[in-house]
């Protein structure tokens, strides 16, 4: 199988044309590693295939028929959902407003997620709901500041759960779907990734990847044969060799096979002396 290895779809630019088109191959799909609540639905839209890091480990399905109305939302017994003259959605409880309702973008009424608030308006948690109406995670805060997120089953439970301190990741724990118990445990997201990741891909499989950050170390652990489509100009404002770049190109990180990219760039990092061994130049 070949994978474009993306965080989350991004359908606009250069790089996702050139993403979309190798996806038009046979035998290719999207592997997305961070929490997109439609991937699904995103999928189906631009006709393309894929998998999701998170859905993959939590088991959702996904029922292209359904999806939630603002007005269905599952609520405080009692509470009212009101759209507003400003069309926004709050929900009502005993005159106050206990939460907002937020829809996706070009619908009128599919529900994203719902925020709740404590009474001096300060966030308590936020419920997200995948593209099919499911609840796909629970987002927890203290002081407006993130605490846990949980990703759910299709039965609500927990199976992966990132846990903060001072708003970033020091946690994270997935739980067997069957018993619940904990089973893994990871330190920082890229552990996680890097973990999961190489259990997804095997020796067989090509892994593309378009850009230097997260996708990159996203591959430490994999055993597939792994490809950087170089889509962005190799030279800094510096004057240097982007760090990530000459540490693929000089081989310190050697689980990037080769390099692919255009004819201009090939000349520009000619022009360096750095080592050119691992690079393929794209005619498009």
């Amino acid at each position: 199988m070949n994978y474009e290895l993306m965080t989350v779809i991004r359908p606009n630019g250069e790089i996702w044309e050139k993403q979309q088109e190798q996806l038009k191959q046979p035998n290719t799909k999207i592997l997305s590693i961070s929490p997109m609540p439609d991937f699904q639905t995103v999928l189906r839209r631009l006709d393309v295939t894929g998998i999701n890091l998170l859905d993959e480990l939590t088991k959702r399905s996904f029922d292209p028929e359904t999806f939630l109305f603002f007005n269905q939302v599952p609520t405080v017994k009692n509470a009212e959902i009101f759209m507003n003259e400003n069309r926004s959605i709050s929900i009502l409880y005993d005159g106050s407003e206990i939460g907002k309702v937020f829809l996706y973008p070009q619908t009128r009424r599919h529900v994203r997620e719902v925020r709740y608030f404590h009474a001096d308006r300060s966030l308590d948690f936020v419920e997200e709901y995948s593209g099919d109406g499911k609840v796909y995670s629970h987002i927890f805060y203290d002081k407006n500041q993130v605490q846990e997120i949980q990703f759910l089953n299709d039965h609500e439970q927990p199976i992966v759960t990132y846990y903060f301190y001072q708003g970033q990741i020091n946690f994270i724990t997935i739980r067997d779907p069957e018993t619940l118990a904990i089973r893994e445990r990871y330190q920082t997201l890229a552990q996680f990734i890097a973990a999961q990741l190489a259990k997804v891909v095997n020796p067989e499989d090509t892994v593309t990847i378009s850009y230097l950050g997260m996708e990159l170390f996203a591959l430490e652990k994999t055993t597939s044969y792994n490809i950087l489509r170089l889509m962005e100009a190799p030279i800094g404002e510096d004057g240097q060799i982007k760090g990530n770049l000459r540490s693929i190109l000089e081989n310190k990180i050697a689980y990037v096979h080769r390099v692919k990219m255009k004819q201009e760039y090939y000349e520009q990092l000619k022009a360096t002396g750095v080592n050119l061994q691992k690079i393929d130049v794209e005619n498009n």
